[in-house]
């Protein structure tokens, strides 16, 4: 690999600037997760959210799918991934402040 200068310089500063702010992604993945669950229809298995990533299901039986709820979502500027027709996820990083968690959980009521 000749251009092995450039790849360990992005990993570089990646250990040295961001491993800090992964703390605070887990948190408000936590916080996040945590609100979810509260919405009537969504289930979210809070203790397995370690991570920045939650995974949540619409309970069968919903007025809602997956898919009309990414589309709503969607138009709020609020992205998800569906993972299945009751299954859906999503991934924080650390340009995700505590006040778009907010902002999203507001988007999904």
């Amino acid at each position: 690999m000749r251009q092995l200068g450039f790849i360990c310089a992005a990993a570089f500063v990646a250990l040295k600037e961001n491993v800090a702010k992964l703390e605070g992604d887990h948190k408000k993945a936590k916080v996040l997760a945590e609100g979810l669950n509260q919405i009537k229809g969504l289930r979210v298995n809070v203790a397995a959210v370690e991570t920045n990533i939650i995974f949540f299901d619409i309970v069968e039986g919903s007025k809602i799918t997956a898919e009309k709820l990414y589309k709503k979502l969607e138009e709020h500027g609020v992205l998800v991934m569906l993972e299945g027709p009751l299954r859906m996820r999503i991934v924080l990083h650390h340009q995700i402040s505590s006040s778009d968690v907010l902002y999203t959980l507001s988007c999904f009521q």
